[in-house]
């Protein structure tokens, strides 16, 4: 029999949405989740499906794909590392997961359930506002890399297609 290690509170303190809360709001949290061991290539959570929780990596690799809508197809968009996380936006809203997330090698993976986590939060307003600060500090952080990585992705097509341009002239 596999001996897992229990979940930390400095795990947990490591996620930088969780890394607001005290020592006894991620022990609550410790003690609403709950761990589990999935196998390479096991789809954690499938894009289009209901949202159910947020997910750590305390160890392990993981994938993110994204169907193309044109085509269906899906691509690889990322991966994660231990000390990841996937599905936290489940934990705001009702909209169905936004990619698929597949386990790379066999991980170790923490789960935490949206109603126990909501539960958690409602008996403290500061702990409420100090996740919202979290969730806007990540969203603004994406949006500034999306930014960033469109810029790039927008002058390498207008190059290309403005170089072949002139050869055609």
């Amino acid at each position: 029999m596999m001996v897992v290690p229990q979940v930390t509170i400095d795990q947990l303190h490591s996620v930088p949405l969780l890394a607001s809360f005290s020592n006894e709001e991620l022990a609550r949290l410790v003690s609403i989740g709950r761990q589990m061991i999935v196998e390479p290539y096991t789809n954690v959570v499938i894009e289009g499906e209901l949202t159910w929780g947020m997910y750590l990596v305390l160890e392990g690799q993981v994938g993110v794909y994204k169907a193309n809508n044109v085509t269906g197809q899906s691509h690889e968009v990322g991966q994660l590392h231990s000390g990841a996380f996937f599905g936290e936006m489940s934990l705001i809203d009702e909209m169905p997961r936004s990619a698929t997330v597949q386990s790379l090698t066999t991980c170790r993976l923490f789960f935490i359930d949206k109603v126990a986590f909501q539960m958690a939060l409602l008996g403290s307003s500061e702990a409420r506002l100090r996740f919202a600060e979290a969730c806007m500090k990540l969203l603004v952080s994406r949006l500034r890399a999306l930014n960033d990585d469109f810029v790039v992705s927008q002058y390498q097509l207008w190059r290309k297609a403005l170089g072949g341009f002139r050869r055609a002239a």
